[in-house]
């Protein structure tokens, strides 16, 4: 087996070494670094993870005074935390969470496990220190992705729920919460969910709690759950929802439509963190109501086939009437179902085309078609999947970014076919956007002229950044 890998090229490396042979010396080059006006350097500094101004604040003075006395550059900061204990650079960090707290508006928290660790008791304290840096916040948006705290002490997750609880309550202008694959016991996570759902009831316009609970925790209490959705549907200016697809009924749904008419915007549907469980399906019905209720609603679907009961037809939950524009799509051969039919997985990939092929834009499959049983080798054929791909990627008109890791048969002619498509296709879409400007601008110079401007005029260099495919080379 190969595999192709993407080549990435360290940009802050390349323009130190670029100005370093620029100038004649080291010398020259920090001289020209002083020279440089505060508001060059403030935009610059805005690139730059909390990590990276601290250590520029401890060049110089000037520096220093530049970076603390600047709030902006504190308003949207992005925090790591790391489980791995040999990569404790973000703990020098928390003093410096103590004094530009009070600056933050948009945080966002994201948890990195080592080795895959479904619960990590290390990750949950360092967390819980965290959050103990911020006082008096003042916070319009709060992400916190990856936190998995059902392997942390009782003890542990009891403090982490009572801080939070206490931050969220002070929050009355928060806008964005979002906590995905936190993995909450149940009456931890209602506390912390329900003072949200309070607070910011007149002010929250994105919601994203994918993984906010335990797997089928809340579904096995129904007092507790008509309590977590009675509390979505009471948001005012809801416009963006991120939920699991195991929350979901046919009630809520209707209740949706009918509540938020034409505000929501964006759903985010996901089914993880299950196994071998029969999802109730959302009837056709309600699906239409909601995108009725809603004409510009785009929804994302995470699907992790593994997760469900082979008794159902699993692509069945991607109903029709969803106007789902990124897909992500996981799926495994199984010799119970699949052992006989090799073409299973292009017969997933012909459902999409079928349904989905005049608003699908993103797609992210992982095939796992890889089988070390001799039998399965001999019996499964990866020339399908190099079909399938080819075939869905031309059909979908308005796919724009791919992204698959299979078995294929010929990996680089797939590659060339997704690349030539997805070319023109964006090559396409410029000619739209500058034909429109170009429109537009002829309207608002008025008659009698010949609407020409430089800014329309500028060529523009088509990156071939949005558009790849991982291959396994077969032999």
């Amino acid at each position: 087996m190969a595999k192709y890998e993407k080549t990435t090229i360290n940009v802050r490396n390349y323009y130190s070494d670029y100005l370093t042979n620029y100038f004649n010396s080291e010398t020259e080059a920090s001289d020209f670094l002083d020279q440089l006006p505060p508001e060059i350097l403030l935009h610059i500094f805005c690139f730059l993870n909390l990590d990276e101004r601290l250590r520029l604040a401890c060049v110089c003075k000037s520096w220093r005074d530049l970076i603390h006395n600047t709030p902006r550059l504190w308003r949207n900061s992005h925090l790591k935390l790391c489980c791995h204990l040999e990569c404790l650079q973000w703990k020098r960090a928390f003093s410096s969470v103590k004094r530009f707290a009070n600056h933050f508006r948009e945080l966002t928290i994201s948890c990195t496990h080592h080795n895959n660790h479904t619960g990590c008791k290390i990750l949950a304290v360092e967390f819980r220190n965290l959050l103990l840096c911020i006082h008096e916040p003042v916070l319009t948006s709060l992400k916190i992705t990856d936190l998995r705290l059902q392997g942390s002490l009782s003890r542990t997750v009891s403090d982490i729920s009572a801080i939070l609880t206490c931050m969220l309550s002070s929050l009355d202008r928060l806008k964005c919460f979002k906590m995905s694959s936190a993995q909450w016991p149940l009456q931890e996570g209602i506390k912390v969910m329900d003072t949200v759902l309070t607070v910011s009831r007149g002010t929250l316009q994105s919601l994203v709690i994918d993984g906010f609970f335990e797997a089928t925790s809340l579904a096995q209490r129904p007092a507790e759950f008509d309590r977590v959705t009675n509390g979505i549907l009471s948001l005012n200016r809801l416009t963006k929802l991120g939920i699991d697809y195991g929350l979901l009924t046919d009630e809520f749904v209707a209740a949706l439509s009918r509540s938020h008419a034409g505000q929501i915007s964006k759903v985010k549907l996901v089914i993880s963190g299950l196994k071998d469980c029969h999802l109730p399906k959302i009837s056709h019905e309600c699906w239409l109501k909601l995108t009725k209720a809603c004409p510009k609603m785009k929804v994302a679907f995470n699907l992790d086939v593994w997760v469900l009961d082979y008794s159902q037809s699993n692509m069945d939950i991607l109903d029709p009437a969803l106007p789902i524009y990124k897909l992500r799509l996981t799926y495994g051969l199984r010799y119970d179902v699949d052992f006989w039919n090799y073409d299973y997985a292009s017969v997933k990939l012909k459902y999409i085309v079928k349904h989905f092929r005049h608003c699908l834009v993103k797609l992210e499959a992982d095939i796992f078609n890889e089988e070390d049983d001799l039998l399965c080798s001999i019996y499964y054929n990866p020339e399908v999947i190099d079909g399938a791909v080819v075939h869905l990627v031309k059909q979908c008109y308005r796919l724009m970014q791919v992204k698959f890791s299979a078995l294929f048969e010929n990996p680089e002619k797939v590659e060339t076919a997704v690349k030539k498509v997805t070319q023109a296709r964006l090559m396409r879409e410029m000619r739209t956007s500058i034909s429109k400007k170009r429109r537009n601008t002829e309207q608002a110079s008025g008659p009698g002229t010949n609407g020409s401007n430089p800014q329309t005029s500028k060529k523009i260099k088509l990156q071939d950044t949005a558009t790849w495919i991982l291959c396994k080379k077969c032999f």
